[in-house]
Formats: structure tokens, C-alpha cells, sequence
């Protein structure tokens, strides 16, 4: 019955608001995430957000009140504590395969997340879902948000021999052919073996199409011993 009674004070019923809205707060944008495929999905984003709320919750109204210290001192500690832990997940998230990174995005709402789990814990309610509505957008939106004329970049290497290196005249007309614009161009080689071209390549068209097209067009250049097209991905 005592616990029934304690439940029921004001302070008790606000703090259980604050806990509520953060698994709702978490779990609407980690299924977000997940729906697009992404290894951090619903559970991990609520139990964040609800972590970051229940920490400063806590030490803001609970038994350990007394740990913040009569400044804002304490507070800056907690946050700084908060934030700084996450970090470790967010770093966890962050995938690195060959010229392409990904989780940078995932990582950086895992940031926002902890955040708002703070704001709601502190009792800013009104910042913590205006923006938890602004990181949903910027997620959900802007994916589908479409540039006619986005850029892709891609990474080229190829193997001349000896006998068919072209200059880098050729190279740049041979790229534009198939719509690629060349930012660098690096040459490597030793004597008595193939030179090797690398070259960092964009383009604003079809870039799946245009890679396709230099992948083929490499395969019957009999001057080609070896080559590999990389769209970078973020």
C-alpha cells in the first residue's frame, strides 16, 4: 500500500510521464532506422533514450539529488557523462568497407538521442519534442528527398601494361566518355611491370549505367591487365 501511495505523488507521476515519453521518444526513431535496414533498430534507440532520461532524472529529483551540488556543476558532470558514454556506442555503429564509410548517420542519432533523453529528464519537454520531430524529418524526409542532378563519386584503379599506358589526356576523354568527371589521378608502377592508374571519378548522370559502361569497355581493352570500380558510398 506505502508503494501505491508513493506512486501516486506528484514527483513519482512526473517522473514516470519522463520515462514513458522516452521509450516513445527512442522507439519512434529506432524504427525508423530500422525499417531502412539498419543495424541499431527500435529496442537500442528506446533503451538510450530511456537510460538518458532515467540517469538525469534521478540525480535531478531522486535520493541522489544531493550528488549535482548546489551549482550547475554537478548537471554539467552528468551530461558530460551521458554523452561521453554514448560515444562508445555510436563508435560501435560506424562501418568502414573499403572507400566507403557507413553508420555515420546512425552514430549521429544515437547522439541526438541521448540528448533529448537528457532534455526529457531535465523536464524540457516542449525542446525535447520539437526536436525529436526535427531529427524524425531529417531521417524520414530528407531520405526521400530527391536531386535530379546528385553527384556520385567513385573510385577507379586500373592496370595498364607496359605498351598501352595511356597520357592523361587520353584518360580524362576516355572517363568523359562515359560521363565521369576525374577530381585525381595518381599513377603508381615499377619497372618491368603494369602501371596502375587511380583515380577518384564523379558523376551527375547514371552512375550505376556509367559504371557498367567502363566496366565493360575495360574488359575488351586488351592493354588492361586488371581493374576495379568502387562507388563510395556514405
Amino acid at each position: 500500500m506505502a508503494f501505491f501511495t508513493q506512486l501516486a505523488s506528484s514527483a513519482n507521476l512526473e517522473l514516470l510521464l519522463k520515462l514513458g515519453l522516452a521509450c516513445v521518444v527512442g522507439g519512434i526513431i529506432g524504427l525508423e532506422r530500422y525499417r531502412n535496414g539498419h543495424p541499431a533498430g527500435m529496442r537500442t534507440f528506446a533503451i538510450i533514450t530511456l537510460t538518458s532520461t532515467f540517469l538525469t532524472a534521478s540525480l535531478a529529483q531522486g535520493a541522489f539529488s544531493h550528488l549535482m551540488g548546489p551549482d550547475d556543476t554537478g548537471a554539467s558532470r552528468v551530461v558530460q557523462g551521458i554523452l561521453q558514454g554514448i560515444g562508445f556506442i555510436g563508435a560501435g555503429v560506424i562501418v568502414r568497407e573499403g572507400f566507403s564509410i557507413k553508420g555515420l548517420t546512425s552514430a549521429a542519432t544515437i547522439w541526438a538521442v541521448a540528448a533529448l533523453g537528457v532534455l526529457i529528464g531535465s523536464g524540457e519537454y516542449f525542446l525535447a519534442i520539437v526536436s525529436s520531430t526535427l531529427t524524425f524529418l531529417i531521417l524520414a524526409a530528407c531520405k526521400e528527398f530527391k536531386i535530379s542532378r546528385r553527384r556520385s563519386l567513385s573510385i577507379v584503379e586500373i592496370n595498364f601494361s607496359r605498351e598501352a599506358i595511356p597520357d592523361e589526356e587520353a584518360l580524362h576523354a576516355r572517363f568523359g566518355e562515359f560521363g565521369f568527371t576525374v577530381s585525381t589521378l595518381d599513377f603508381r608502377g615499377a619497372k618491368g611491370s603494369t602501371l596502375q592508374i587511380r583515380a577518384q571519378v564523379w558523376s551527375t548522370g547514371h552512375p550505376a549505367r556509367a559504371r557498367s559502361q567502363l566496366a565493360m569497355n575495360l574488359l575488351e581493352d586488351a592493354g588492361v591487365a586488371e581493374f576495379s570500380i568502387e562507388p563510395v558510398r556514405e
